[in-house]
């Protein structure tokens, strides 16, 4: 019997007589072979409707979902402002202050830097809130920049890491080496990155967003990672949890973000989650003259993009 036609067929004799072994190992495997197909096919018939059904367990389904969500998300109007903060683990000292825009018409987040030298009528930013706290601090940027600032948060380091913990890591693109090793006494950090793309934990977002102001001087990477960090770490996974990621922040926060804020904002919350991957974003890079204020071309660029 001859099984197959091309060079190289295998011949299995109708004796007995002048059998392989080789020729009996490949007869077991030819009829395994058509035994487990056939509870195959029987099993896919059985308990799965379709061949995509069996091979993607729920997946396809998942898909279609996320297809509808994006048709139906809700329309949105208005821009919100934050500033978000970052303190030592004792609340005194700043380490960086980021401010940052939802812009919900046109699902866009903006965000610009401002250094921790920043002088305000002859004053620093940082001895500012030292002595007033970010409600101080809050109220004199807003008056200073001529735009208005909904909202603040002051996370100081061991809370940021933890609350970024809970939301997850990202992926971010480095455009060169960074070793550095900074800070006194408890609030020492080090950074060891190299360049290319690494996955950054909550304490590298922490660590480099801090390098960035004190070290670097480099506003603009410093907004460009905490949009990075937005985008990333808002996604549907989040929001799903999104009650109790919020009762974390306020725990790990001095904010004057409400219950009530959070629940009237869901609504934007979920389009921002469940758009993460369709969201523009805008850097605005901040410059500053001999004296530490902002040059006049970048207040103004400033203002521009955050005013409502």
């Amino acid at each position: 019997m001859r099984l197959f036609k091309n060079r190289g067929d295998i011949y299995i004799p109708k004796t007995g007589k002048g059998n392989t072994k080789e020729a009996k190992v490949l007869f077991v495997l030819l009829v395994f072979i058509v035994i487990f197909t056939v509870v195959f096919v029987a099993l896919l018939g059985t308990k799965y409707k379709s061949a995509a059904e069996f091979f993607g367990d729920g997946e396809v389904t998942v898909t279609q979902n996320e297809v509808q969500n994006s048709v139906d998300l809700p329309s949105l109007t208005g821009k919100t402002n934050f500033l978000v903060m970052e303190t030592d683990d004792t609340g005194k000292e700043l380490h960086y202050l980021i401010l940052i825009q939802a812009d919900k018409a046109s699902v866009s987040y903006k965000a610009a830097a401002l250094s921790t030298e920043l002088s305000l009528d002859g004053k620093k930013v940082k001895d500012i809130f030292d002595l007033g706290g970010g409600a101080e601090l809050q109220a004199r940027l807003t008056e200073y920049l001529g735009v208005e600032i909904d909202y603040y948060a002051v996370f100081d380091s061991a809370s940021f890491v933890e609350f970024t913990g809970k939301l997850g890591t990202i992926i971010y693109p480095l455009n060169s080496d960074i070793r550095f090793s900074g800070g006194s006494g408890d609030d020492k950090y080090t950074i060891h990155f190299n360049e290319g793309e690494e996955k950054l934990s909550g304490r590298d977002i922490s660590n480099l967003l801090r390098y960035y102001d004190s070290e670097a001087k480099d506003y603009f990477s410093e907004s460009e990672l905490a949009l990075k960090a937005l985008t990333g770490l808002l996604n549907e996974e989040n929001y799903a949890k999104a009650e109790s990621l919020f009762r974390l922040f306020v725990k790990s926060t001095t904010t004057d973000i409400t219950v009530r804020d959070f629940e009237n904002g869901k609504e934007s919350l979920y389009v921002y989650c469940v758009k993460n991957n369709d969201i523009t974003i805008y850097t605005v890079k901040t410059e500053y003259d001999e004296n530490g204020a902002l040059t006049q071309n970048s207040a103004r660029e400033v203002k521009g993009y955050f005013s409502k």
